[in-house]
């Protein structure tokens, strides 16, 4: 049934204790997680026990603008599936507010930043090694994550279903695909990003090029960065356009200076053009 609406939908959250029905089954909702600007999450769990994530479209827009959102991230989602991208189960709509369900993480990578108990620079290889990989299945799919931060890559326990131990090793993954766009289709007017990780290339793409793959090159070479420094740094407009995030990876008393440092290039032409070299180069520097 086509439903057109001009106005806001009748967004009707879950609640803790609701039963949703799904392809899956009937999952449960436990407690909400996160609200941002674009959706609520919550802790669901299925059936079979196994924990999930629920995320919700708020109704930002009319029913159509709401829908049409939820669709890209759904496509983008069920047509970039790897391990080292969060799993999507099912997308459906119910009481006029749309649904995916998708796999549960152990964390974000910002809570491990966050974390003083945290070895930062021994995750580096690890983490790059998961995202790189990840990239690298987006990119020849045609796609552009555009969002790579450490709020977006999750970390997560393998389980061990012979029940030796709980929490068996740890991977990496890329989340939040709702931004992700076919390269061919990436408008740079209507991109949006988060202000402190805007590459140069977005502020003047006469000087440096325009968005593309290497957008996501160069976030990953900034959140490897922050791992190397344990910290976050701040850039601003002008910190950015005079090349000062390359310029501090190369200060690093690294070795993966170096190849942080030419994915950090102002150019988009003189920037690490993959993430299979971009992996090449840092385990070569390790």
């Amino acid at each position: 049934m086509i439903v057109h609406m001009s106005v806001a939908p009748p967004f009707t959250p879950p609640n803790a204790g609701e039963l949703i029905p799904c392809s899956i089954g009937t999952i449960t909702i436990i407690q909400e997680l996160h609200s941002g600007h674009f959706g609520l999450t919550y802790l669901a769990r299925d059936e079979w026990g196994n924990d999930l994530v629920v995320k919700v479209h708020k109704p930002n827009g009319t029913y159509e603008e709401i829908r049409s959102n939820w669709a890209q991230e759904h496509s983008n989602l069920r047509a970039l599936r790897h391990p080292n991208i969060t799993y999507i189960y099912d997308a459906f709509e119910y009481n006029y507010t749309f649904y995916i369900v998708m796999e549960r993480c152990s964390g974000t990578l910002d809570s491990l930043i966050k974390n003083p108990s945290v070895n930062k620079p021994i995750l580096i290889l690890p983490l790059a090694r998961c995202i790189l990989q990840g990239l690298s299945f987006m990119h020849r799919a045609g796609y552009v994550h555009k969002d790579i931060h450490a709020g977006n890559v999750f970390w997560t326990f393998q389980r061990d279903e012979f029940g030796l131990a709980d929490k068996q090793a740890v991977c990496f993954k890329i989340g939040d695909l709702g931004i992700s766009r076919l390269a061919q289709d990436i408008n740079i007017f209507g991109t949006v990003m988060a202000k402190w990780m805007l590459p140069p290339e977005f502020l003047d793409p006469a000087s440096f090029g325009f968005v593309n793959t290497q957008v996501d090159i160069y976030h990953t070479a900034l959140l490897l960065l922050t791992m190397a420094l344990g910290y976050t740094p701040a850039f601003t407009n002008d910190d950015i356009v005079r090349g000062e995030p390359r310029k501090l990876a190369e200060s690093l008393a690294s070795p993966l200076g170096a190849p942080l440092s030419r994915a950090l290039r102002r150019h988009v032409n003189q920037r690490t053009q993959t993430p299979l070299q971009f992996w090449q180069e840092l385990s070569a520097a390790r």
